[in-house]
C-alpha cells in the first residue's frame, strides 16, 4: 500500500520540502498534489498556509531482471555501438533534470533554470552590489530565466592615519602610525541551489602611504629640532601594522640632591620579646634596649643640597631640573652645631630623639625621669619633657605626661596616662585612659573622617567639571546665579553619603572644640558647612573654591600623618573599662580586656579575651577570643581594606569592615573576616 502524508509550510516549496524530509525521500519518489495554494493577508492575518499531498511510489519486487536493469549491467566499452553523442545527450538531459529550479554563480555570472512550482532565491551579502533588470537588489530577489542580473564588486579604502605626540616634559616626539587598508572583493563561484547567498570573497591589501617628508614638514610645524631621529621616520612608512616610533629625543635633566642628614647612630629602640614572670606579669625593664650618647658625641652629620644638572627639550629649549631643597634643622634640648652648622652633637647624655617631615628635621636629647614610687595624691602628678619610668602604681585621680616614652611597672588604677611616643603598662589598667603618640582621640578621629570627605570630595569635584564641560550646561544660568543648584543636584542624586560624613565631621568638631589646638580643624568645619549645607548661595559654591577646600585638608592631614621614625605603641596585660588610645599598634598579653573602648592607629593584638566594649584597629585585629556568653555587646571594627582574625567568636559579637557590619548567631572558630570586590564580608 502506498505512503501518503499531507504537509503545510509557508509556501508550495516549503511544503514539499517538509514532506520530503518526513518521507525521507526525493522528489522522484513521490507523486504530489496541490491541495492549497499559499495567502498573503495584511499584517498576517487572514493568511493561508500552503498544502500538499505527497504519495511515495511503491515499486514491486522484482523476481528477474527486467530489460532496464540488463542495459545498466552491460559495461560499454570504445566498441560499443552506443555513439558518444548519444551518452553527452543523455548525461546534459540528467544535468538539466538536476538544475531544475536552481540558481548558481559561474565565472562571475549567475545562470537558472526555473520550475513550474518553485523559483529559486538569491540573497545579497557583503562586498556586492546585484543589479536585477538594472535595479538594486536590497535583499532577497526571486530568480526567473528571463531576468538579467549584473554583479559589481565593492572597494573599501582606509587612508593611513599618523599623528605626532610630543609628552609633558617635551623629552620626547612620538609618531604613532596606523596604515591604511584597500579591501576588494571577487565573486566566487556558487554550486547549484535552490537558495545562494551571494558574498564576496575579501581581500585586503596593506597601505602605508605615510610620507617621510610630510612628517619632517609637521615637525617643523611643532617646532620640533633636536635630537631628530631620521632612520625611525624611514622604518614609520614601511610598517604594516599600528606601532609607535619615537623620531625626536631630548636630554633629560640630571634632578639633584636635596639636603639630608646622616644619623651617626641608630636611634631606634631594639625590641625585644618581653618576659612573662611566674605570677604572670610582664618585665618590661629589658622589653627594650633603648639607644643613649653620651656628651660631646657627634650624632649626625648635614649634608647641603646638590643642584641638578639641565636639560634640553626637543624643541631646543633647556629644561631644569627641580631645586634641590635644603634640610631646616631645629635643635632641641642636648645638641648644638659645630663646624658651620654641619655637624650635630649631643651636650647632654641620655636619648636620641630625631623626629622627620620630608625636609623638616627635630634633634634633641631626651633626658629620663625615674620614679620610685607610686603616683599618688602624695607625689602629685607627673609632667615631663622626657622619657618617665615608674617603678609602681599609677593611683586614682592622678596624671603622667610625657614628651617621651612612658613605663609604669605596675598598675594604673583610675587614672590617666599620656605620652608622645610609647607607653609600657607592666600590669593592669583599671578605669583609665591611655594615650599614646603626638595626636589625642578627638585629632585621630576627625582625621579618619576627613580622609573620607577627601576621597569623596576628589569625586565631587570631577563631577562638576564633567557636568560644566557638557553641552547642556552652557544654556543653563549657573553662571549667574553660582553652582548652589548644581551642588544639590549632584549631592541628592549622587554624593548622598557625602553630605552624611561632613555632618559627622562637623558634629566631632563641635565635641572635641577643647582639644582641637589648631584652629584649622574648626575652620575647615565652616568652610565645609557654607559649601555643602548652606542653602544660600555663597563663595563657596565655585569650583575654584571647591579646589582650595579639597588642598586645605590633603594639606592639614599631610602633617598630622605620623611619621614612621614617631610610630608609637601601647602594651600592657589586662585592660577593664578604660579608655585606651594608640597612634600605632596595641598589644594585650594577658587576660585581654573587658568593657573598654580601644583605637589603635597600627595593629591590635589581644592574647586574651574580648569581653564587650568598642575596638578599632586601622592596620587589623588579631584577638584570641571575642564576645561574651552572657551577651555582653562587643564590637570590633577595621578600615575596609583590613581584616579581622578571631581564633573563638561568641555569639552576639558584631564586626564591621568599612561599613559593613556583621553579628554572629551561634559561636564560631578560626574566623578570618575581609570584604571581598562587592563590599561584601567573606570568611576563611
Amino acid at each position: 500500500m502506498s505512503q501518503s502524508i499531507i504537509a503545510k509550510g509557508r509556501t508550495i516549496h516549503d511544503a514539499i520540502h517538509i514532506g520530503l524530509d518526513i518521507l525521507g525521500a526525493t522528489r522522484e519518489q513521490v507523486e504530489i498534489e496541490i491541495i492549497q495554494q499559499e495567502t498573503k493577508g495584511i499584517l498576517r492575518i487572514g493568511s493561508k498556509p500552503a498544502i500538499v499531498k505527497l504519495t511515495k511510489i511503491e515499486r514491486a519486487e522484482k523476481t528477474t531482471p527486467d530489460i532496464e536493469d540488463v542495459i545498466e549491467s552491460i559495461e560499454i566499452g570504445e566498441d560499443s555501438s552506443i555513439s558518444d553523442s548519444a551518452k553527452l545527450e543523455d548525461k546534459e538531459a540528467t544535468f538539466k533534470d538536476d538544475l531544475e529550479g536552481k540558481v548558481w554563480v559561474e565565472n562571475g555570472k549567475i545562470h537558472c533554470k526555473s520550475s513550474p512550482l518553485y523559483y529559486p532565491t538569491i540573497t545579497v551579502g557583503k562586498g556586492i552590489k546585484l543589479y536585477k533588470n538594472k535595479e538594486l537588489v536590497d535583499r532577497t530577489t526571486v530568480v526567473t530565466e528571463n531576468d538579467e542580473f549584473k554583479i559589481e564588486t565593492e572597494e573599501e579604502v582606509i587612508e593611513t592615519k599618523w599623528r605626532i605626540i610630543i609628552d609633558e616634559n617635551k623629552l620626547n616626539a612620538i609618531l604613532h602610525v596606523e596604515p591604511g587598508k584597500k579591501k576588494t572583493y571577487t565573486i566566487p563561484n556558487i554550486a547549484p541551489s535552490s537558495h545562494i547567498e551571494l558574498n564576496g570573497e575579501e581581500h585586503v591589501e596593506i597601505i602605508n602611504d605615510l610620507d617621510y617628508d610630510q612628517v619632517l614638514q609637521e615637525l617643523q610645524r611643532l617646532n620640533v629640532v633636536y635630537g631628530i631621529n631620521r632612520e625611525a621616520i624611514m622604518a614609520a612608512t614601511n610598517v604594516t601594522q599600528a606601532e609607535k616610533f619615537v623620531i625626536a629625543r631630548g636630554i633629560s635633566p640630571v634632578q639633584g640632591k636635596d639636603g639630608c642628614i646622616e644619623l651617626l647612630i641608630d636611634v631606634h629602640s631594639e625590641e625585644k620579646k618581653p618576659m612573662i614572670r611566674a605570677d604572670g606579669t610582664v618585665d618590661f625593664r629589658e622589653l627594650k634596649n633603648i639607644p643613649t650618647v653620651n656628651k660631646g658625641q657627634v650624632i649626625a652629620i648635614v649634608h647641603p643640597p646638590v643642584q641638578g644638572t639641565p636639560g634640553i627639550s626637543v624643541t631646543d629649549e633647556v629644561i631644569q631640573p627641580k631645586p634641590a631643597q635644603p634640610l631646616l634643622v631645629q635643635l632641641g634640648q642636648g645638641v648644638a652645631f659645630v663646624e658651620n652648622g654641619t655637624k650635630i652633637v649631643a651636650t647632654e647624655t641620655g636619648r636620641p630623639d630625631v623626629e622627620q617631615n620630608k625636609q623638616f628635621v627635630k634633634i634633641s636629647i631626651v633626658q629620663k625621669l625615674i620614679h620610685n614610687q607610686n603616683v599618688d595624691i602624695t607625689t602629685g602628678n607627673i609632667r615631663f619633657k622626657g622619657d618617665v619610668e615608674i617603678l609602681g602604681s599609677v593611683e586614682d585621680g592622678m596624671s603622667v605626661q610625657a614628651e617621651g616614652n612612658v613605663s609604669v611597672f605596675k598598675n594604673v588604677n583610675k587614672a590617666s596616662v599620656t605620652a608622645k611616643q610609647s607607653i609600657y603598662i607592666g600590669q593592669n589598667v583599671i578605669g583609665s585612659t591611655i594615650i599614646s603618640g603626638n595626636n589625642n582621640i578627638f585629632i585621630s578621629e576627625a582625621a579618619h573622617v576627613l580622609t573620607q570627605i577627601q576621597i569623596q570630595l576628589e569625586k565631587f569635584i570631577l563631577s562638576v567639571k564633567q557636568v560644566m564641560n557638557a553641552p547642556a550646561f552652557k544654556v543653563t544660568d549657573f553662571h549667574k546665579k553660582g553652582l548652589l543648584p548644581l551642588f544639590k543636584l549632584l549631592l541628592d542624586h549622587k554624593f548622598r553619603s557625602l553630605t552624611t560624613i561632613i555632618k559627622q565631621y562637623i558634629e566631632l568638631c563641635r565635641r572635641g572644640k577643647n582639644l582641637l589646638n589648631d584652629v584649622r580643624w574648626s575652620k575647615l568645619s565652616e568652610h565645609l558647612h557654607s559649601c555643602f549645607l548652606s542653602s544660600v548661595p555663597n563663595e563657596w559654591h565655585s569650583l575654584d573654591r571647591l579646589n582650595l577646600l579639597f588642598n586645605d585638608i590633603k594639606e592639614l592631614l599631610d602633617e598630622y600623618a605620623i611619621p614612621t621614625e614617631q610610630y608609637c605603641s601601647v602594651e600592657l596585660m589586662y585592660a577593664l573599662n578604660s579608655t585606651i588610645y594608640c597612634s600605632g599598634d596595641v598589644t594585650i598579653y594577658g587576660k585581654g580586656c573587658h568593657h573598654s573602648k580601644i583605637h589603635a592607629g597600627g595593629v591590635l593584638k589581644v592574647n586574651g579575651i574580648v569581653r564587650g566594649g568598642e575596638l578599632y584597629a586601622r592596620l587589623g585585629a588579631i584577638i584570641k577570643e571575642a564576645g561574651s556568653e552572657g551577651g555582653a555587646p562587643t564590637r570590633i571594627s577595621v578600615p575596609a581594606n583590613q581584616k579581622i582574625k578571631i581564633d573563638l567568636v561568641r555569639e552576639g559579637t558584631i564586626i564591621q569592615i568599612g561599613k559593613i557590619s556583621h553579628a554572629f548567631q551561634k559561636d564560631e572558630r578560626l574566623i578570618e573576616a575581609f570584604l571581598d570586590n562587592e563590599d561584601r564580608i567573606r570568611f576563611r
